[in-house]
């Protein structure tokens, strides 16, 4: 199953396409993005997961240390020099060769330690992934709902202000007191104040975008999309891919490292052993000799590594099993939420979005015939911008529960 919580098409209903350009760069061509396209671009230039990849090759580098034959290199040593005697002066040489081993399996124990350092920094770098992608879908989200936002309360005040002349007018003709003429000019300072907040709001989501996505200030950049699609998630797939969640894997290859350290400490308790050979020349006369060391573990025998091996895998192997059972929750919890968020979106889709427009329409239309006063075509149009505003706000709600229903599943990736 492919998850995806938006599919961009085009809109032609309230909520439709949205594009907003964050600036006007001199000569710099705008950048349009779709959520698909910033996620994509997020995967492959932003800083954060770019070093979260330097550091797997870092780990790589590590199992090539681990991977070389013999821990120590040979040692070569070589004496000379005269000896005096009573008969006269003799030169004397030695030269010794030695290459030490390790037994116990302590080489294969580092391979696995490195190679678990591997796995760790890749489901590292998926972690960090998985939430830089929360982080740019969310700025996105909020720079789609910021600039439809914009777009209501910048009709308001365009009828606010619209009215605000019509009352001075009316008021220098001596029709209205000025009680009604202070509401219009208020009314339309609200809208104005509420236009420039919206445009903040706008401003600081395509900011937030341009950072996570590591991109200049000076390219102007252009959102494009639809709060409304979301794609339905089946429960039981969440739950099926939660376990592969990039921060369990991180636990699960942790615990790797310590269990390959407790084999790499029980490798101490066999000896070290080292064979050379020598060769010398003593008063004139060649001599040939052959050598074994052996270090006996008597002492240190790698305690601490297994020690601490043991504890760090018995922390790791009990934390796993916790944030198991706590990914099934998260999940099953931010589905149930998502839900809900839905039905607050179907409920005022269905029963409060299709007279607005109408409602509107007869408000100016009394106002005009002199049926309601100025207060109440205020209140009445209030009322109808708080409803767009609060649909506005349950489609983010829910385009973000979503996004945290894939977030928590592990499929945002």
């Amino acid at each position: 199953m492919r998850f995806l919580f938006l599919r961009f098409i085009p809109a032609i209903a309230f909520f439709g396409v949205s594009c907003f350009p964050l600036s006007r760069g001199l000569g710099a061509q705008e950048v349009t993005l779709t959520l698909e396209q910033a996620l994509d671009r997020a995967k492959q230039q932003a800083p954060v997961i770019l070093s979260a990849k330097g550091r797997i090759e870092e780990a790589r580098g590590r199992l090539a240390g681990a991977l070389v034959r013999f821990r120590d290199n040979p040692l070569v040593e070589f004496d000379a020099g005269p000896r005096f005697t009573p008969a006269g002066r003799i030169a004397d040489a030695e030269l010794g060769f030695s290459q030490n081993f390790e037994l116990g399996g302590r080489r294969n124990a580092r391979i696995a330690a490195a190679e678990s350092g591997i796995a760790r920094e890749t489901a590292t770098s998926e972690d960090v992934t998985r939430r830089l992608l929360r982080d740019v879908a969310t700025a996105f989200l909020r720079a789609l709902w910021a600039e439809k936002r914009l777009e209501l309360l910048r009709s308001s005040e365009q009828l606010a202000s619209a009215f605000s002349a019509t009352a001075q007018k009316r008021y220098d003709a001596g029709d209205i007191p000025v009680l009604e003429l202070n509401l219009a000019k208020s009314s339309a300072v609200r809208a104005r104040s509420e236009v420039r907040s919206a445009t903040a709001d706008l401003t600081e989501a395509l900011g937030d975008l341009r950072v996570f996505l590591g991109m200049g200030p000076e390219q102007p950049l252009a959102v494009r999309g639809d709060l409304r699609d979301q794609s339905p998630h089946d429960l039981e797939a969440l739950l099926a891919a939660a376990p592969e969640r990039p921060d369990l894997k991180v636990l699960a290859t942790e615990m790797g490292e310590a269990e390959a350290d407790v084999r790499l400490g029980a490798g101490f308790k066999w000896p070290e052993v080292g064979v050379g050979g020598k060769y010398s020349r003593d008063e004139g006369n060649n001599i040939v000799q052959g050598g074994l060391k052996i270090t006996l573990p008597l002492f240190s025998k790698g305690q601490e590594l297994q020690a601490t091996g043991n504890a760090r895998a018995t922390r790791l192997r009990t934390e796993l099993e916790s944030a198991k059972r706590t990914v099934r929750s998260e999940v099953r919890t931010a589905f149930e939420i998502e839900a809900f968020r839905r039905e607050t979106v179907n409920e005022l889709e269905k029963a409060a979005l299709p007279g607005l427009e109408e409602n509107d329409t007869l408000a100016r239309r009394s106002y005009e015939e002199g049926e309601i006063g100025l207060p109440e075509l205020i209140f009445i149009r209030r009322e109808i911008l708080e409803t767009k505003m609060s649909y506005a706000n349950s489609l983010l709600e829910a385009a973000l529960a979503g996004l945290e229903v894939e977030f928590r599943a592990g499929v945002l990736r």
